[in-house]
Formats: structure tokens, C-alpha cells, sequence
């Protein structure tokens, strides 16, 4: 498991924790600050490589389909969480909860789909 795998999970898991809290406190603004810490480390985990922070590169000898499909869908994923965020901020709680929901489901989907892109398909 690479350095990039394990904060991707560590920032996944900030994320669940602040829906969990969220979803029990109405939306607390401590709990969209946990997500939104969430979402700001798997950013730039993201991001960072492409700046030239060569410890996060992956190493990896080519891409896929797979893995092309995988990052874009993650941009899906954060446009989904500033949505749910201005939603918020409309004070429309229930259509926050429910786009957190839907944010939650995307993130696990992308982040299964990128680890599958990475070691059950061959890189070109």
C-alpha cells in the first residue's frame, strides 16, 4: 500500500466521520468542517503530485480506462460536496443530507474503481 493509498483512506475516513456527525447534529458547522477536511487532503493528495511533490507521486508504468474513469468521476465527487455546501448554506438542510448521502456513495465508488483501474487491469 502506497503513502497516496493510505491518505486517500485516512481522508475518506474524515469524511464518513463528519457525514456521521452531520447527519446527527442537523449539519453542524464542526461537522462540515471535519468533511470538509476530508475533502481538502484528498485534494490535494491529488493535486500535489501534479505541483512536483515527488513523496506523493505514484509510480505507476502507465494508465487505463479504468483510472481515467476514476479521475474524473473524483472530480464529480468534490463538485458534489461544494453542492452540497451551497445547499447548506441556502439552508435547505434535508437536500444537504441528502447530497451527502449521494457524496459518500460517489467517493466509495471512485475510490474502489481507482484501486481496481490500478492493480486487476493491465497499464498501457
Amino acid at each position: 500500500m502506497t503513502l497516496n493509498e493510505i491518505l486517500y483512506i485516512i481522508a475518506y475516513c474524515l469524511f464518513l466521520a463528519g457525514a456521521a456527525k452531520s447527519f446527527r447534529d442537523n449539519g453542524s458547522a464542526m461537522a462540515v468542517r471535519i468533511m470538509s477536511a476530508g475533502v481538502a487532503l484528498d485534494f490535494l493528495v491529488s493535486i500535489l503530485p501534479l505541483l512536483g511533490v515527488s513523496f506523493l507521486k505514484m509510480d505507476l508504468k502507465g494508465s487505463n480506462g479504468v483510472i481515467v474513469a476514476a479521475i474524473m468521476f473524483g472530480f464529480v465527487v468534490w463538485m458534489l460536496f461544494v453542492a452540497a455546501l451551497l445547499v447548506r448554506r441556502a439552508g435547505k438542510k434535508r437536500v444537504f443530507h441528502i447530497l451527502i448521502g449521494i457524496t459518500e456513495i460517489a467517493w466509495f465508488i471512485d475510490f474502489i474503481t481507482f484501486l481496481y483501474g490500478i492493480y486487476k487491469f493491465p497499464l498501457r
